[in-house]
């Protein structure tokens, strides 16, 4: 049984060797480009010294388990990223040089040379800085002309595992997991993790591209140290069965009308006929058109299936709103930009709330007006009326919030006040009844005066938490004239 594992595992061995080669050839050549995945250095977690070989032993048992053929269609949307990545690198890079001729140059005014030396040299300097500004500005162009570029199409390559499965990758620190996989030209890295639970081993890894937007697929396994094999194996069933059947959902989409904004997953998209590749899972599509009701649908999509979707917006039903009592004569603004004067009408959607503005000098009024609260059956003009402000909203709050505060910080102030006379007199009291102090008549008239101080504070204080609570319903009112009025019917 050892035997035919051993020549199984040779013939695997040669196999991917003869394969990488081949391949390897022709990436040279430009011919037959490749999906390259490799292992990464696990980290280990309470695990037994005896065992520490296995944070790069089960990555090269990862590795030569999934040097098995396969095929993966790689989306315009991860040709784009790699791209877009290469680009980064190059302006990164030119940046790099910029900052370093910088340098060479300023350490010229320490030189020991001669003035005309330094004018010469710094010159010279300076008009390779300006070089490299030009080709940093050109790099910039290239980006931004990629983000508008849609002309990426899918392509299916031969996944290969990086240089034969020899090696274990070992990502540098601190460094961004695509630009560390890019030099090598890895297209995504399995990185893992070995935790000692009661003496079983806990094996998780992850399969990732590094680019931002590209999912990342997460399997575990637990098992004796013994059995480190099979859970390798099963790890790489998983991982390449993940790799072959990540192919996307194609979707082919129909917008109506054309000039519709198509959002997918909250990101606008541009309606165009290119398919939509998306990756398995939930995502939601909005579509959007003036004068049209908007129109949604979630996708279910599935590894490899192809969807044909159409959506056609309806015809949004309009009705005009009209309000002629608006004295003095204000100006009226709509979707946040100036509208008319009034008197006006306004047409609106029967299905959609929309907000008006009236303002006449400093004092705005926000007015909403929401159709199913006015509409009547085959009815499309209608008088409106809303109750506006009278002074500015703003002014009139931080008013009654300065009136609120103060009112709050006397009321604080005579509260304990209030409460040390209580205190006071009615320890004086006790002590008399209880003949601890001896009547008077200057204890007499100090106990009057504490008792009239005492009441006198109380009234106050009561007065003070009265007006307090007032002031608080006033601000409470100011603050709710902020809040967009309601339109109604006349």
């Amino acid at each position: 049984m050892r035997l035919q594992r051993l020549f199984a595992a040779v013939l695997l061995g040669l196999f991917s060797t003869i394969y990488g080669t081949a391949s390897a050839a022709a990436q040279t050549k430009g011919d037959i480009p490749t999906w390259s995945v490799t292992a990464a250095t696990f980290t280990l977690t309470d695990v037994p010294e005896l065992y520490s070989s296995y944070a790069t032993a089960i990555p090269s048992m990862l590795n030569l388990f999934c040097s098995v053929p396969a095929l993966r269609l790689v989306t315009p949307e991860e040709k784009k990223l790699r791209k877009m990545l290469e680009y980064s690198a190059e302006k990164t890079a030119l940046v790099r040089e910029r900052v370093s001729l910088i340098g060479e140059r300023d350490g010229l005014y320490l030189a020991v040379m001669s003035e005309r030396q330094k004018q010469k040299q710094t010159a010279a300097f300076n008009k390779k800085i300006a070089a490299k500004e030009k080709d940093i500005q050109k790099v910039q162009e290239k980006i931004e002309k990629l983000i508008q570029d849609t002309s990426f199409a899918a392509e299916t390559m031969p996944v290969m595992i990086w240089k034969g499965g020899e090696q274990v990758f070992t990502q540098p620190e601190h460094t961004n997991t695509a630009q560390a996989l890019k030099p090598d030209g890895i297209s995504a890295v399995i990185n893992g993790s070995i935790q000692d639970l009661a003496g079983y081993m806990y094996v998780s890894v992850v399969l990732t591209t590094g680019l931002a937007g590209m999912p990342e697929y997460r399997f575990s396994e637990a098992g004796g140290y013994q059995s480190a094999e099979a859970i390798a194996r099963s790890l790489a069933a998983q991982i390449m069965a993940a790799v072959k059947n990540t192919q996307p959902a194609k979707v082919l989409l129909t917008v109506e009308p054309e000039n519709a904004e198509l959002y997918l997953n909250n990101e606008r998209l541009e309606v165009g006929t290119s398919p939509l590749y998306l990756h398995e899972g939930s995502h939601r599509l909005e579509v959007l058109a003036p004068e049209y009701e908007s129109a949604g649908k979630t996708i279910e999509a599935q590894a490899g299936k192809k969807y044909v979707l159409k959506i056609k917006l309806k015809k949004e039903k309009i009705i005009t709103a009209a309000f002629r009592f608006i004295e003095p004569a204000a100006d009226v603004f709509a979707h946040t930009q100036y509208f008319a004067g009034t008197p006006f009408q306004i047409d609106i959607p029967a299905g959609k709330n929309t907000v008006v503005s009236f303002s006449y000098g400093d004092v705005k009024t926000y007015t909403v007006l929401r159709p199913q609260h006015f509409m009547r059956q085959k009815q499309t003009l209608y008088q409106l009326q809303t109750n506006l402000n009278k002074k500015q909203t703003k002014t009139k709050i931080e008013r009654q919030r300065n009136i609120l505060y103060w009112s709050l910080g006397a009321f604080y102030v005579s509260l304990p006040i209030f409460m040390i006379l209580q205190s006071v007199t009615a320890d004086m009291a006790s002590a008399i009844i209880d003949y601890r102090l001896e009547v008077d008549t200057a204890v007499k008239d100090k106990y009057r005066s504490l008792f009239i101080s005492t009441a006198v504070m109380q009234g106050i204080t009561i007065g003070l938490g009265i007006n307090y609570a007032v002031q608080l319903g006033l601000y409470l009112y100011s603050a709710d004239q902020s809040i967009p009025k309601e339109a109604r019917r006349l």
